[in-house]
């Protein structure tokens, strides 16, 4: 596929959606997609752990061990420190892509295992290139937590308020002390669940089901796994 035909996938992807799909299922291509998530994943990684005080952050997350005491959470975080700030900005840069890749990689799987049982014949490699495509609203709320890095006073912002445009921070809620799956579904936004709905339709489009099938390949394992988020939170 050539550039211009990736631009227009990427075009067609927040216009025209099917036809995206449609195309990407004859000639799958995932690579300017990916590079575009690559990227943004890694700026806001890399520039939150430049703004922010790592002291402060670093203590934030010892906190959560509550085998550890105060004056044994101060000795990790000042053992901590002695690392330069411009390693863990650039492990961070690092490890965000790698993240986002792997969770790529694991629902192509997923999906490449459904079309095995269904045989819809449908590969791994279109599974991957529809889902890195469909991933691509994400970037708007990359885009809104990039800018909101750089307009605020961003030293001690939690991982939580770092996307304006979270569920949970347009409502005013705070999600401290909120078990794990709260605080999930109120780190969510509309640009996440845009790119659910591509997914669906994705799926509809490549194998040529319906959208109620589609939607259950989908959605079910996110609700599995909400279900059992709710479920360990409350033994």
């Amino acid at each position: 596929m050539s550039d211009s035909s990736s631009v227009g996938v990427l075009s067609n992807i927040f216009t025209a959606p099917t036809v995206a799909f449609a195309r990407l299922r004859e000639r799958p291509n995932p690579w300017l997609a990916l590079l575009i998530l690559l990227v943004g994943y890694a700026a806001v990684s890399y520039l939150y752990l430049q703004v922010v005080d790592l002291a402060w952050m670093l203590d934030q997350q010892m906190q959560q061990n509550g085998n550890l005491t105060d004056e044994q959470r101060k000795q990790a975080v000042d053992a901590a420190l002695q690392v330069s700030p411009v390693v863990y900005s650039v492990i961070g840069a690092v490890a965000a892509p790698i993240s986002i890749l792997i969770v790529v990689a694991l629902v192509a799987l997923y999906f490449t295992g459904v079309s095995f049982a269904t045989n819809d014949g449908v590969k791994y490699g279109q599974w991957f290139a529809m889902i890195a495509w469909a991933l691509m609203p994400i970037v708007i709320g990359l885009a809104a937590t990039f800018i909101n890095l750089l307009v605020s006073d961003s030293r001690f912002i939690p991982q939580d308020k770092l996307n304006p445009l979270a569920f949970g921070n347009l409502l005013g809620i705070d999600v401290a002390g909120l078990p794990s799956a709260q605080r999930g579904l109120l780190r969510l936004d509309i640009s996440s669940i845009w790119a659910v709905v591509l997914l669906v339709l994705g799926v509809q489009v490549f194998t040529q089901r319906s959208i109620v099938r589609a939607a259950i390949v989908v959605l079910g394992p996110i609700v599995g796994i909400v279900l059992l988020s709710v479920v360990l939170s409350a033994l």
